[in-house]
């Protein structure tokens, strides 16, 4: 079952554009959930991967992750992937409650 959760997604729009790559960011139009496209995540043939797979990225870094070769793709994808994360827990977006789940 893949899962997937509105809230959490919507923590991106939230969030500062989390691309390292050199870029014209566009993040004063927003910033979105660009989920990861490796089936380790989740992805497979017409579904995409699991809620908890995105980064937060500008529209502008979301489409320009698209036309990088394969393994400069999932290694920019996976480096914002780590900052949102971080970002998420840093400014309390996600806790750890104290039976050890995570709240959004």
């Amino acid at each position: 079952m893949t899962y997937r959760s509105r809230a959490l997604l919507d923590l991106a729009h939230e969030s500062p554009c989390q691309a390292s790559f050199a870029h014209e960011c566009s993040e004063y139009q927003g910033v979105e959930p660009a989920h990861s496209d490796q089936q380790i995540w989740g992805r497979g043939h017409g579904h995409k991967s699991h809620d908890h797979a995105h980064a937060a990225m500008c529209h502008v870094a979301h489409m320009m992750l698209d036309t990088f070769e394969r393994e400069v793709k999932q290694t920019e994808w996976l480096k914002a992937h780590v900052r949102t994360m971080t970002y998420y827990f840093e400014h309390e977006f996600l806790v750890v409650n104290r039976k050890g789940r995570i709240a959004a």
